[in-house]
């Protein structure tokens, strides 16, 4: 099915068809997890099939598959995004790119003068007194070309992020993060740059717009084989989404994240098969 691009300057009245994507039920044998195993989220997503109330979507753009996003409908903010870190490139800095939604997740009869029922749109983030954008969980900075970072920019990849957070330390973490994939982390033939990326998002208690959740923190975690150590690796980073960026770029362990993960989220979360252990 479609992908439509909202203009912002007629929000919801307008639509233009951009590529395609496809909603699924299942994450069963996906390229972007380590060992092609999906994380395990209790009541969300088991044995890589999508809970009621949550949708499996593979982000396609110019009829390529890009990454693969878990997403709530019914706080109209993704679970996580998974992606193939491969390397970063140089390409044209992308300027007035606009942002598209999934129009699978709508009824066939949704009419585009109302809100969607399932997603946000770009009308939800216009002109907020919240203090938030919409932050891309899959970065456009890790992007591996121009188009797959043009296949960020869907609001199915996106949750409301306090300006202060993405503006500091969550794009520090996503340039250290980079810079230490294309350093250390290679396929197991040691010649190209290879790790397996989810970020994610815990839902707060704040509305956006009356409709979007805020979350209360954001998080990321990679896992790759790091030829230098001849061994499988994983690091990973939260951070509260609040108006005063409390980061820092101190990178912890798989261990620590789901310990906290679990501790807040009251889920027994395991996000890399075998820990990232081959």
């Amino acid at each position: 099915m479609r992908l439509f691009i909202v203009s912002v300057s007629v929000l919801l009245v307008l639509f233009l068809s951009c590529t395609t994507s496809k909603v699924v039920d299942t994450f069963s044998k996906c390229d972007y997890f380590f060992k092609r195993m999906s994380p395990v989220i209790p009541g969300i997503l088991k044995n890589s099939v999508a809970q009621d109330g949550y949708k499996i979507i593979y982000q396609q753009y110019n009829n390529r598959n890009r990454f693969a996003t878990l997403y709530d409908v019914k706080k109209m903010i993704p679970v996580f995004s998974a992606y193939k870190y491969t390397r970063r490139q140089e390409f044209e800095r992308l300027r007035k790119t606009q942002w598209m939604i999934e129009s699978q997740l709508e009824p066939s009869s949704y009419e585009t003068n109302v809100p969607f029922t399932k997603q946000a749109c770009k009308g939800d983030y216009h002109n907020n007194t919240q203090n938030v954008s919409a932050g891309q969980l899959f970065p456009a900075i890790h992007a591996a070309d121009g188009e797959t970072a043009k296949s960020t920019f869907t609001l199915t990849n996106s949750v409301p992020q306090r300006n202060n957070l993405r503006n500091g330390s969550w794009t520090r973490m996503e340039q250290q993060t980079g810079e230490i994939m294309d350093k250390y982390c290679r396929d197991q033939n040691n010649k190209t740059i290879s790790a397996y990326v989810l970020t994610g998002a815990l839902p707060g208690n704040n509305l956006l717009n009356d409709r979007v959740k805020i979350p209360s923190h954001m998080w990321m975690a990679f896992c790759c084989y790091n030829s230098t150590e001849g061994s499988w690796v994983s690091k990973t980073y939260w951070a509260p989404n609040t108006d005063t960026d409390q980061g820092g770029n101190k990178l912890k362990s798989l261990n620590e994240l789901e310990k906290f993960l679990n501790e807040t989220w009251k889920k027994e979360v395991k996000l890399f098969y075998k820990d990232c252990n081959n």
